[in-house]
């Protein structure tokens, strides 16, 4: 009798809701080990918990040097992102590498950069220091072999036309200009139309806007000040959607449509 295919589901902390079928084992971050999920894995930030190694993980342990693993493969993609990778890309990538069943819920790689009303004016969000729109770059190429239904970005595009107006120019003048002069920018960019970010976009205009949404472990000052400012940085995330709209139409147009109006 052929051995059973494993079936893993990688559950984020994002919106949405899971069901958590029988034979599963799961996938989750950053959290307590839930003692009611006997099969779950938590895979967390060691850095966090003043561990030298970037992932650990608690739980019950696959049959393979998981942990070993998810570092090595963080150190690879730290390469390709310029930025510590989520936990969440990391496992999937490790899990890739098997042959098993995946499922994810809960997690779309893009959570919002807008700074909630109530964080102190210096504190950067934990979600700052991950290159979202790369981490969707590098899965992208081969999403549609994965049960992943809530990767896929709609969106409402009023604008049914091409738009000659290529606003990438402009948004990545952004570090060069003054504050002031910055924020009437970032308004009237957070105003254009989808179609002129999905027109004008290529692949290398895409990966260099990436270095505005995320910031460096290694810099105490960062030219990304609208990661700190409140209306900055909920119009930024704003940006940030649109351009992975534009990025999905670019690298998986099947994906692509808006939603109907």
């Amino acid at each position: 009798m052929s051995k059973a295919v494993p079936q893993w589901h990688l559950v984020g902390n994002g919106p949405g809701r899971t069901e958590i079928r029988q034979n599963e084992r799961i996938i989750r971050f950053n959290q307590p080990l839930p003692s009611s999920e006997p099969s779950t894995l938590v895979v967390s930030n060691g850095r966090e918990k003043g561990i030298s190694r970037r992932f650990i993980i608690e739980g019950q342990q696959p049959p393979y040097d998981f942990e070993h693993r998810l570092n090595e493969t963080a150190n690879a993609l730290e390469s390709r992102l310029g930025a510590h990778p989520s936990a969440g890309l990391t496992a999937l990538c490790v899990l890739s590498e098997e042959f098993c069943n995946i499922r994810i819920n809960c997690m779309n790689l893009l959570p919002s950069i807008a700074r909630p009303e109530h964080l102190a004016n210096r504190k950067p969000l934990a979600c700052y220091f991950h290159n979202w729109l790369g981490e969707r770059r590098i899965i992208l190429p081969w999403v549609h072999q994965l049960n992943w239904p809530g990767f896929w970005l709609s969106f409402l595009d009023k604008s049914k036309l091409e738009q000659r107006f290529n606003p990438y120019p402009s948004l990545m003048s952004m570090p060069f200009i003054e504050r002031r002069e910055g924020l009437t920018l970032i308004r009237y960019l957070a105003e254009l139309p989808q179609a002129c970010w999905t027109t004008n976009a290529t692949g290398e205009l895409l990966t260099h806007a990436e270095n505005l949404f995320f910031l460096s472990r290694d810099v105490h000052e960062t030219p990304n000040w609208w990661l700190f400012d409140y209306e900055a940085s909920e119009l930024m995330a704003r940006i940030h959607f649109t351009l992975a709209v534009a990025q999905q139409s670019l690298l998986s147009p099947a994906q692509a449509l808006p939603e109907s109006l």
